[in-house]
C-alpha cells in the first residue's frame, strides 16, 4: 500500500512540474491560476485515463493549498 502511495505522490508531482515547464515553454506567467488552469487542459486533452486521474488530483490539491494559503 505504502509503494501505491509513494507512485501516485510523484506521479502528482510529476503532473505539477509538467505544467510549469509546460507554462515556463510558452512564456506564461507561472502562478497558481496558471498552474490550475494547465493541468486542468492537460486532463481534458489527455486520453489515457492515468494521465487524467493524476492530473486531476494535482489540480485538486492546487485547489486546496490555494484555500488554505488565502485563509
Amino acid at each position: 500500500m505504502k509503494e501505491v502511495r509513494a507512485y501516485r505522490t510523484k506521479m502528482i508531482g510529476r503532473a505539477i512540474g509538467s505544467a510549469v515547464l509546460k507554462l515556463a515553454g510558452r512564456g506564461v506567467h507561472v502562478n497558481n491560476e496558471n498552474i490550475l488552469y494547465e493541468l486542468e487542459r492537460m486532463a481534458a486533452e489527455s486520453k489515457d485515463l492515468q494521465v487524467k486521474a493524476f492530473t486531476l488530483d494535482a489540480a485538486k490539491i492546487m485547489r486546496k493549498a490555494c484555500k488554505i494559503a488565502n485563509n
